[in-house]
């Protein structure tokens, strides 16, 4: 039996990575899955564009179920958004894809945004351990 090392790889840091960085790689994966089924209907490639976009769209879902309504409007607001996104790919898995396009768009930002705030969030907790320099 052969293994592929890349498929084995992305397993191990999918099962070890903390909460923050699994959302950042599904925000990361629903893109490249949008992108990659573009590619495929332009290459005639049904079977693909059909993978591709369900997997964008179970991406997209699990982001949707891993949300903390407890946060209120701000969770609200991403389940909504999560859920026309999910409309928008059944709509363009019909071959529409400027739907698709518009669904890329929107992760994407919300992914941006997530890495940004992210990343601010885990520089200020860095610069508060002991033994660490606030930048002046």
């Amino acid at each position: 039996m052969t293994t592929n090392p890349y498929a084995a790889y992305r397993t191990v840091e999918t099962m070890t990575a903390d909460p923050v960085t699994l959302t950042t790689m599904l925000f990361d994966g629903a893109v490249k899955a949008l992108r990659k089924a573009r590619l495929h209907w332009e290459n005639g490639n049904r079977r693909g564009f059909d993978d591709e976009t369900n997997r964008a769209y179970l991406i997209i879902g699990e982001l949707r179920a891993t949300l903390d309504m407890s946060q209120g409007e701000i969770a609200e607001n991403l389940a909504a958004i999560y859920a026309y996104c999910l409309r928008r790919i059944v709509e363009g898995s019909l071959g529409d894809l400027a739907k698709l396009e518009e669904v890329e768009r929107h992760i994407g930002q919300i992914g941006e945004a997530w890495k940004t705030a992210t990343g601010a969030l885990r520089a200020q907790a860095a610069a508060a351990r002991p033994g660490t320099e606030a930048a002046a």
